[in-house]
């Protein structure tokens, strides 16, 4: 918080002499102070309604690229989509390719950025995967959290957990053919 301080001159109204106080007596000045709050260093730059952001623990784990775009609302909603493509084995995960559109609910957040805080984030995901030589389209559910936050200069830094049902039943639950899905990581972005 900066703190501006300003002070004025005010020359005290002359006051009727009192017999007992001296004639060479000078007048006496009073000094004003005013304390005025300026909030222009928290009032943040107006960065744009988008975001592109990439999640790290995919790139370093599987390895599989995600890449996220996102469409801010307002300071407490967005909708945006994911597109998963798997760089890796057959061993490592089962999705090929996915797309998942979601919706994100934003609370206990400061209204300064907007679109930042802990979160709660409905998707859905359809994925292409692999099952005893065949390509299999697998659409699913789910439901994600996790905490945003972004710097002054507009980078984004989100650590997140979700779980996701695939709806499904062609084949038998199996280890190579799961019921569910987990999305995790740390993503970076930039708001434009």
């Amino acid at each position: 918080m900066l703190i501006a301080m300003n002070a004025q001159e005010q020359e005290v109204p002359a006051v009727p002499e009192v017999p007992s106080i001296s004639e060479d007596k000078e007048e006496e000045k009073v000094v004003k102070v005013e304390l005025v709050k300026n909030t222009s260093f928290e009032e943040p730059e107006t960065y744009g309604n988008h975001e592109i952001r990439l999640n790290f623990f995919d790139l370093l784990l599987m390895p599989g690229i995600h890449v996220y775009y996102e469409k801010i609302i307002d300071a407490n909603s967005s909708y945006g989509s994911g597109l998963f493509f798997n760089l890796g084995g057959d061993d490592i995960i089962q999705r090929r390719f996915a797309i998942s559109p979601y919706y994100r609910l934003y609370f206990l957040n400061r209204k300064d950025f907007g679109a930042k805080g802990y979160f709660v984030e409905m998707f859905g995901s359809l994925a292409t995967s692999d099952y005893q030589n065949d390509n299999i389209l697998r659409p699913s559910v789910g439901l994600t959290l996790g905490r945003k936050s972004v710097t002054r200069s507009g980078f984004s830094f989100e650590p997140f957990f979700g779980v996701g049902r695939y709806l499904d039943e062609k084949y038998p639950t199996s280890n190579d053919y799961p019921e569910i899905h987990l999305r995790f990581g740390f993503s970076i972005g930039k708001r434009f």
